[in-house]
């Protein structure tokens, strides 16, 4: 919310005026608030990601991996023992084909 100008009442969002005293409010007035609730909802988002963790999404097998590394793959076959394409630290176990971001 604004606060106008004039009166120093509060503007609710999507208004072009004061509801209490009428007075216009600027382009720039609409343009900032409009900013300033996109970055209160980023910062909002940040928190909440610092707080709880990253978003997980689960795979074709029903494993839940960590959605940062769920398109990582292993870049070279040599590494990856047990052929599920994970490996190092994108695989919890290389002995065991079904077993990889579950670790996270």
């Amino acid at each position: 919310m604004l606060l106008c100008s004039s009166c120093s009442s509060f503007v609710p969002p999507g208004l072009g005026a004061c509801p209490n005293c009428k007075t216009e409010l600027g382009a720039v007035s609409r343009v900032a608030s409009r900013v300033l609730a996109v970055a209160g909802g980023s910062l909002v988002a940040v928190t909440l990601s610092a707080c709880y963790g990253v978003a997980y999404v689960e795979d074709d097998a029903g494993h839940r991996t960590d959605a940062s590394h769920a398109t990582d793959t292993c870049s070279d076959p040599a590494l990856d023992l047990d052929h599920d394409g994970y490996c190092g630290a994108l695989d919890c176990d290389e002995a065991d084909p079904h077993v990889h971001n579950t670790c996270y």
